[in-house]
């Protein structure tokens, strides 16, 4: 965990206007990652709802020759 700790104590080294400014932007990430995870899940349901036979990668690969 050194790496926490070492944006910790630069965190801290901050002006409070700039370290008020990272952190809204940490939060914003960490809403588009909220965002890009529910879209994963919503694209993985649908292609688990798509009709035909499930097949190996590695079958699916050699059909495709890669």
């Amino acid at each position: 965990m050194i790496a926490v700790d070492e944006a910790l104590v630069k965190l801290r080294s901050l002006s409070v206007d700039r370290s008020q400014r990272v952190l809204a932007m940490s939060e914003d990430l960490a809403e588009l990652q909220a965002l890009e995870d529910k879209r994963d899940v919503e694209d993985a349901r649908a292609s688990l709802a798509e009709p035909g036979e499930d097949i190996p990668l590695e079958q699916f690969a050699k059909e495709q020759g890669i």
